[in-house]
């Protein structure tokens, strides 16, 4: 059917304006996802000035950091995104005592997006659970050499569009937290729960209250879950603004087969300096604390200073 120009829906002149700026800026910025660590303080207590940048080249993002420590040695997994690619894959920093990059390795690749290596221990064994909605499944991947060799397994939870999945184990339970792209929600603002004995079995049960959280504001997990004098905490992002604007702590209250409940405790907002819009991954781990943030870069200034003049890492290895 030919639709005529006439009756074509015509963009206000605000929406033109704005499409212009946003071009021109391009030209001259880059928004950048970048990873950022700091000596632990707890989470009620971050403070950008005490955040070191580890700072990509200006062609990829780095995003969603994860922290492993091996024979002394601080590894960070991340999801990397080359620009004219536009898929993410999974990378590995290794770092020095200093926190400085000694190598960046490509340690897991598909045909489709990776991101969010949420990786952890079991029976002497490490795995890895990347993001891989795109290939509508939660993947499970064996170490079989680290840092750099990860082996499929199998699939958790197949015939889904899930990102973020988020691991947890409470009890004799094993917990699987992960926004659900359905009818009536997107990955930013739906999360659901599932729940096994084991968590290698491929019959995770869905949580009776699914959609647990239905919140643009807090929903899409940002990290690891993790206990504070005894408390769980689940790190969750803040899509309100924009995607991965701030990161939430929320104090799990309830977590059973039957009923769930959360209460928030605190928010970690983007500064109004530096140029930092968002940030939506927090892991911390023997005495590390690290981040993802968007930052507006410009293109042909090079790398951009760090935030930080306080950050010391000398006693932590």
């Amino acid at each position: 059917m030919t639709i005529h120009s006439s009756n074509r829906i015509r963009p206000s002149k605000r929406h033109i304006i704005s499409r212009i700026k946003n071009k021109i800026r391009s030209c001259f910025f880059l928004d950048q996802w970048i990873v950022l660590l700091a000596p632990s303080t707890g989470y009620k207590s971050l403070s950008w000035d005490d955040f070191k940048p580890l700072v990509p080249p200006l062609d990829r993002l780095w995003a969603d950091p994860f922290i492993w420590v091996d024979n002394n040695t601080y590894y960070i997994f991340i999801e990397e995104m080359i620009y004219s690619t536009n898929r993410g894959r999974i990378a590995c920093l290794t770092l020095d005592k200093e926190m400085n990059i000694l190598s960046n390795q490509i340690v897991l690749e598909r045909p489709y997006h990776l991101s969010y290596p949420f990786i952890f221990e079991h029976e002497g064994q490490l795995y890895m659970i990347p993001e891989t909605g795109k290939n509508h499944g939660i993947e499970l991947y064996r170490c079989a050499r680290f840092p750099d060799q990860w082996i499929f397994e199998r699939n958790l939870i197949s015939n889904l569009y899930a990102v973020d999945a988020t691991l947890l184990k409470k009890g004799d339970r094993w917990w699987l937290f992960a926004n659900i792209r359905t009818e009536g929600g997107s990955t930013e603002d739906t999360l659901h729960l599932y729940y096994a004995d084991h968590p290698f079995l491929d019959s995770w049960t869905p949580h009776p209250l699914n959609p647990i959280v239905k919140d643009i504001y807090s929903a899409r997990p940002a990290g690891r879950i993790f206990l504070e004098d005894g408390i769980l905490i689940r790190p969750s992002q803040d899509c309100s603004a924009r995607y991965g604007y701030a990161t939430n702590f929320y104090r799990i209250i309830t977590l059973t087969e039957t009923d769930y409940a959360e209460v928030h405790e605190h928010t970690f907002y983007p500064q109004g300096k530096g140029g930092i819009l968002g940030i939506h991954t927090y892991n911390d781990m023997a005495g590390i604390t690290v981040i993802d943030a968007e930052q507006r870069r410009p293109r042909f200034l090079g790398q951009i200073s760090a935030h930080s003049s306080r950050h010391d890492f000398s006693d932590l290895l």
